[in-house]
């Protein structure tokens, strides 16, 4: 038997389960865009990364980030405000810490105190 056509970044990994059972499960990797240098809406340019649909915006000059659900290109929801990001302004940096970031947050790992807004 062949196997099946997958798309790009889809993985087909075999689990075995204790009763001997075997099952292929699928994998794909988060949806991410960017990072994309732009503007924000007071005129000041700002990296721009989205990485499992966390959109982090980081102006230039700023020691922390926003961080809103959304992409970069369509409407976003403010999530939180004023995460500490330790690093040089850039695209690079911003992506890195992201992606970190986002995935402590889904796993539960949530170290970075967050103000939420209301």
């Amino acid at each position: 038997m062949e196997p099946p056509m997958l798309p790009p970044g889809v993985t087909a990994q075999e689990i075995s389960y204790r009763s001997g059972r075997k099952q292929v499960i699928y994998t794909a990797p988060y949806p991410s865009e960017g990072p994309l240098l732009a503007r924000d809406l007071l005129g000041r340019q700002a990296w721009m990364f989205m990485y499992a649909h966390f959109v982090f915006t980081w102006v230039e000059g700023a020691v922390q980030v926003q961080v809103s659900h959304g992409t970069l290109s369509g409407p976003k929801m403010p999530l939180w405000k004023g995460i500490s990001i330790p690093a040089y302004w850039s695209g690079p940096a911003l992506a890195d810490f992201g992606r970190a970031w986002a995935l402590d947050q889904m796993t539960g790992n949530r170290g970075t105190p967050a103000a939420v807004y209301l």
